[in-house]
């Protein structure tokens, strides 16, 4: 009962400093970037470091970075057409006519011609809250597969980590084009929100003018149509910073392979991470019962003393994050161990304090 109630008051004490960090306004940067923060993000770049990392045989990209207008992005569907994709995203949206008539009418003629691409629209305040829409000049002219392209995004950070299937009224781009990969709706415009799987893949990348020559890449695959090096279109994600097409490209893999990233209930955490704690404050408590048990003085000064005992709260730490990675790579489930990790430099105080109170209540 001793250790529960130890346990106790140091997520107590716990979380009166997270009380303070969040409410002081000084500490708001701090605040952020621990709200930011997961150890899915650590998981990430130990699995990015790996020698061995999968290729996907689904998704393909075509870059169209260096293309000179509409008239050479159409001639580049037409020959992404032309190699029988199931289906094309495109992420690129063609508003409003330019002065180049003759490419205007390539890239209309280019969306009549294939039911099975999505073209992107996207909604005017970069969030899924918003009512105007700018969608492609021939959106209105031309029956087309639509889906809009932005991610949510947090004030500050801004790293991205979910995608929307919808936003209630509108569907994605990332869900119309499983549906129409999957031959069936799978998805609709509700808010539903999906983890992306950033675990490290390799997305080929054709350029423009090689589209014939890689064909067996884009048979029977999705092909993102986008650019890669765009620098107004680039996003921050566990990865560091990545290609928009690229976040829609691991967006698709995710829901096609249904890997999406699991995170527990906070009920489950709760309980979860209080056994942590207690079990770490077991621990503890026995190493130091059989340290100052030894018969040796000097065996039992160097059992005792705190670098020893810290080595050995950071290899605990270190135990359950292998554990936490193991659930991760292989279930894709991430349990957040935070919780319990920031409750350990609380317990020696809460053992004190928990004695101090019991003397106090004896006398």
């Amino acid at each position: 009962m001793r250790r529960v109630i130890v346990v106790l008051i140091a997520y107590v004490a716990m979380g009166l400093m997270a009380l303070v960090a969040l409410n002081v306004s000084f500490l708001n940067p701090v605040s952020q970037v621990v709200k930011e923060f997961t150890l899915s993000d650590i998981y990430y770049q130990v699995l990015q470091e790996s020698e061995h990392t999968d290729t996907s045989h689904v998704v393909t990209i075509v870059d169209m970075t260096d293309l000179p207008g509409r008239g050479a992005i159409a001639e580049a569907l037409e020959a992404v057409n032309a190699c029988e994709p199931k289906v094309v995203g495109i992420d690129v949206v063609f508003e409003g006519l330019k002065e180049d008539t003759l490419g205007d009418m390539r890239i209309m003629e280019a969306a009549m011609a294939d039911t099975s691409q999505v073209f992107s629209f996207r909604l005017l305040d970069n969030s899924e809250n918003g009512e105007e829409e700018i969608h492609s000049f021939f959106a209105d002219i031309v029956p087309i597969h639509e889906g809009y392209t932005n991610f949510e995004r947090s004030l500050y950070g801004g790293i991205k980590r979910q995608v929307s299937c919808g936003d209630g009224k509108r569907i994605s781009l990332v869900a119309e084009v499983v549906n129409l990969y999957a031959g069936e709706q799978l998805f609709d415009n509700s808010k539903k929100k999906i983890n992306i799987n950033f675990t490290p893949k390799v997305f080929r990348v054709i350029p423009p003018d090689s589209i014939a020559y890689y064909s067996d890449y884009i048979k029977d695959n999705v092909v993102l149509f986008g650019a890669t090096h765009e620098l107004s279109d680039m996003h921050y994600t566990p990865l560091g910073q990545i290609a928009g097409v690229e976040l829609l490209a691991y967006s698709i893999q995710t829901l096609l392979e249904q890997s999406d990233v699991k995170v527990l209930p906070v009920w489950l955490t709760a309980i979860l991470m209080f056994f942590v704690s207690w079990l770490t404050w077991v621990m503890l408590q026995s190493f130091v019962k059989w340290a100052k048990g030894r018969k040796n003085e000097v065996s039992r000064f160097l059992f005792t003393t705190t670098f020893l005992k810290g080595w050995i709260l950071f290899m605990w730490m270190g135990f359950f994050l292998w554990i936490g990675f193991l659930l991760f790579s292989y279930f894709h489930v991430n349990v957040s161990f935070g919780w319990a990790f920031a409750s350990f430099p609380f317990l020696s105080g809460a053992n004190e304090f928990y004695d101090l109170c019991k003397k106090m209540f004896n006398k």
